[in-house]
């Protein structure tokens, strides 16, 4: 199972699961980064396991891996205009948690592989569709031949035969809807450490401040171990 595939399963899993506070610092070495992060920013590890016993088998080692739960809260701090929750349509207030998969560099193959996928979608895919977003300025890419549940997000659609590289600032995100809304995976890379996490609909167009308050969170937390 690939990791993007299983960060998708954990972070779905973390969405319905209760969040264990605890007090302190978690210290987690992912690669040669040591960060030191809030141990309530961590969700119970102990109920994850329990849940994906049945498939543990199927998944890749976690070493290398952290799960960090970031409260709405906090990106509010440093993004005024974040979006704390929702209501959707089960009639759930839906906190904007950025729930997520921290990796050390050396366990990620591609880091671009989907976005490469969406870039030569013609030529990998037997039918495309492709719209415009009911919310941004950009482009739905579908590897089918109608709209579905999961799209790639992207700046323009794709040209059937690419003359071209993939530009670095084109590919946006993977999506995927939920409950009348959608999130799409963002992903922010600081030092050797690789944080794939989930934005809401509502927050994407903040995406780019979201990042920074997420690196800026990560340099905190790399800091705090000093006096840890």
């Amino acid at each position: 199972m690939s990791k993007i595939l299983n960060s998708a399963v954990i972070i779905t899993l973390l969405g319905f699961c209760h969040l264990s506070y605890g007090e302190g610092l978690r210290k987690v070495k992912l690669d040669k980064t040591l960060i030191c992060y809030p141990a309530s920013y961590s969700p119970d590890t102990s109920f994850i396991s329990a849940i994906l016993a049945p498939i543990s088998d199927q998944l890749d080692s976690s070493d290398g891996q952290d799960l960090i739960y970031i409260p709405a809260s906090e990106i509010k701090k440093k993004v005024p205009d974040y979006t704390i929750s929702h209501v959707n349509i089960h009639n759930v207030n839906f906190e904007h948690s950025l729930t997520g998969l921290a990796y050390a560099k050396s366990q990620i193959g591609n880091p671009k592989g989907m976005a490469s996928s969406a870039w030569n979608i013609y030529s990998e895919s037997e039918s495309v569709f492709i719209e415009k977003d009911n919310i941004l300025p950009l482009t739905r890419v579908y590897q089918y031949h109608k709209p579905l549940f999961m799209w790639h997000l992207v700046k323009y659609p794709p040209k059937q035969k690419p003359e071209t590289k993939l530009p670095d600032d084109w590919y946006i995100g993977s999506c995927l809807e939920a409950a009348g809304s959608y999130s799409c995976t963002q992903t922010v890379e600081y030092k050797s450490i690789y944080y794939e996490y989930k934005v809401q609909a509502q927050d994407m167009h903040l995406r780019e401040d979201i990042s920074e308050a997420v690196t800026a969170l990560f340099t905190e937390w790399e800091n705090s171990c000093n006096g840890s």
